[in-house]
């Protein structure tokens, strides 16, 4: 088995990254109810790649590894987010450009223990209320550390957070990476 490449984009595998794939959106267990990729396969911008390695890394000493629920977002996904919680704190309008995940430089993750269990975090993923914001005291004692851990492994490792979601982690500097078009969206996703 060899790892997939579309332009700058590389395909994760858990067996090639040592990480778990439970891509979201593939499924129905999202915040939209329905499926919005045709399969469950991930890609993700090779400088993003290198980061994700990093924090891989990182959290080996500590038998922790991380989940990935999204990466690559092809626009026309994002446009149905976007229309389903319009809301530019939780989910970037397409029509602005930003939008990191369609860049390929932005990941939504967890971490999880040895047994694959996520650790504490407060609240679900997408869950778009102030309680998933960073630096929120109302969530238990041990969903902060858990928070803080995630946060700092990733800072480390060459990501930046977002503020309102604390699995959302990105690249610095988006413009220098350009939206991946349509014609280069790798085949199956959308």
């Amino acid at each position: 088995m060899t790892i997939n490449t579309v332009g700058n984009l590389v395909q994760l595998n858990e067996k090639y990254h040592s990480i778990a794939l439970d891509i979201a959106y593939a499924g129905s267990n999202n915040f939209t109810g329905k499926p919005i990729y045709k399969s469950d396969v991930s890609y993700i911008h090779s400088e993003a790649l290198e980061c994700l390695l990093k924090a891989i890394e990182l959290l080996k000493p500590l038998n922790l590894r991380l989940k990935v629920w999204d990466a690559f977002r092809p626009m026309a996904a994002q446009e149905i987010l976007f229309n389903h919680m319009p809301d530019p704190n939780y989910v970037g309008n397409p029509r602005t450009g930003l939008c990191p995940h369609c860049r390929g430089v932005a990941v939504d993750l967890t971490i999880t223990d040895r047994y694959g269990r996520e650790l504490e975090m407060g609240t679900l993923f997408d869950d778009f209320r102030p309680l998933a914001h960073h630096g929120n005291d109302l969530v238990s004692e041990e969903a902060q550390r858990n928070r803080l851990l995630l946060a700092g492994v990733m800072n480390v490792a060459g990501f930046k957070p977002m503020d309102t979601e604390w699995w959302h982690y990105q690249l610095p500097d988006l413009v220098k990476y350009p939206i991946i078009s349509k014609d280069d969206t790798p085949e199956g996703i959308i």
